[in-house]
């Protein structure tokens, strides 16, 4: 018995010093993992964290029964890193160095139910991870003091140091390293598992609300849209149309800050509500120790805690003023709408009216053409009948040809008397020669 209680405590000094090299890894590990948690309230992703942190409670439980256990009987075993299900939380081990976390199984087939189960509110899942990570807080808190307690039992308690080493073989000290070896990489195998599990469910339902948040910003632009069609319609009637699009886009991105407004004091109320539950849970786990420097952090937490009540009220009164503004920006916009409608009213009037006048005009135009067409064809036949009677149409031509008939009569007349003339001056010639001949020849 004395030997096997001194094997126990050789492999416990050797395995603290381990820990002890490992404990500054755990608490980065731990701070990474509260922001981690911290910033997935923010984004509102907490399927992949409920995951981490449901095999938390089981693993705490089981810790706390292993520990009760383990200082009752004077035990002392090997420590071992259980990075597969809470990243970096150090638990114990009884005789086994290959048990995996109980709850490991669970937390994937708690996966598949948190992918399946995406109904579930809001509100519920993150009360449940508030829960689950007050319970993870308390598990660590718990192991801390007991690592800190073994490892002053074991600081205090002699040991005859490198005399049993150098007694034991090396093949069974060189199986134990393997033994050690081979879990730390199946471990190791599990956390990447793990990891790229939750980073792909994390990558999902960024993808989805992702979708959901573009789905709503093109809604919104539509709305945003239709609504300044509307007030530009309206107001285009008094101001005119460059005015009135110019007093709707100011209108609007007053509109659109307030909102911008609105949704970040939304965000900070919920920070702020998450915030006060953690603090709450904190207090009531600090009062469950009663401790003097906890009854002082207890004290400043409150006074914390009315300063934060004070600034949610000023910021709930400013977001009640925001939501009257919207809410008379809203009745506003009713009325332009009502406005709106009437005014399309009468364009479907007018528009009915202009219909009517448009098939007179086709009417009249079709009895227009109908009269050119016949105009047209009485020209003709009055321009066949003109070339068909000559000159008894035409005034002007009957005058001019009866003055040239007139001139060529007088032109005869003269013609005549010249050639009765020429008659008469040609018998005398004739008569004056043959009396020239006739005393010539005498």
């Amino acid at each position: 018995m004395d030997k096997e209680n001194e094997e126990n405590e050789k492999t416990a000094q050797i395995n603290i010093t381990g820990i002890e090299k490992e404990d500054a890894s755990t608490e980065i590990v731990s701070s990474d993992h509260e922001e981690k948690l911290s910033s997935s309230r923010k984004v509102k992703k907490d399927p992949p964290v409920e995951e981490e942190a449901i095999c938390g409670p089981e693993q705490s439980s089981g810790v706390k029964s292993i520990s009760k256990q383990q200082l009752s009987q004077g035990q002392s075993d090997s420590f071992e890193i259980d990075s597969s299900n809470n990243k970096g939380f150090l638990g114990l081990n009884i005789e086994t160095p290959k048990t995996e976390c109980p709850g490991q199984e669970e937390g994937e087939g708690s996966t598949v139910a948190a992918t399946s189960n995406k109904n579930v509110p809001y509100e519920d899942s993150l009360q449940l991870l508030q829960e689950l990570s007050t319970e993870r807080d308390e598990a660590s808190q718990l192991n801390r003091q007991l690592q800190m307690k073994l490892a002053e039992y074991f600081h205090n308690r002699p040991i005859d140091g490198g005399q049993l080493e150098r007694d034991r073989p090396e093949e069974d000290q060189l199986q134990e390293y393997e033994k050690y070896i081979q879990t730390l990489s199946e471990l190791k195998q599990q956390f990447s598992t793990a990891s790229e599990t939750a980073q792909q469910q994390a990558e999902e339902l960024r993808l989805q609300s992702q979708e959901k948040l573009d789905k709503v910003e093109e809604e919104w632009e539509a709305f945003m849209a239709l609504k300044q069609d509307a007030a530009v319609t309206m107001l285009s009637r008094r101001l005119g149309k460059e005015l009135a699009r110019s007093k709707v886009q100011s209108v609007l991105a007053a509109e659109q800050l307030r909102q911008n407004e609105l949704t970040k004091l939304c965000l900070k109320h919920f920070k702020l509500r998450f915030k006060i539950r953690r603090l709450e849970t904190e207090l009531r786990d600090w009062n469950k120790h009663g401790e003097d420097p906890l009854q002082v952090q207890f004290e400043q937490l409150q006074a914390r805690m009315l300063e934060q009540k004070k600034q949610v009220e000023k910021e709930s009164e400013e977001s009640l003023k925001l939501q009257k503004k919207i809410s008379g920006c809203l009745e506003v916009l009713s009325n332009i709408k009502e406005k709106l409608h009437w005014s399309q009213l009468e364009v479907q009037a007018k528009r009915q009216q202009l219909a009517e006048v448009e098939v007179m005009m086709v009417k009249k135009r079709d009895l227009l053409i109908q009269t050119k067409q016949s105009r047209n064809n009485l020209q003709r036949d009055n321009q066949s009948l003109k070339e068909r009677c000559g000159l008894l149409g035409n005034r002007d031509l009957l005058w001019d040809f009866e003055e040239t008939v007139d001139s060529s009569e007088h032109l005869e007349k003269y013609l005549e008397n010249l050639k009765s003339k020429q008659a008469k001056i040609t018998f005398r010639y004739s008569k004056w020669r043959q009396k020239l001949e006739a005393t010539l020849t005498n």
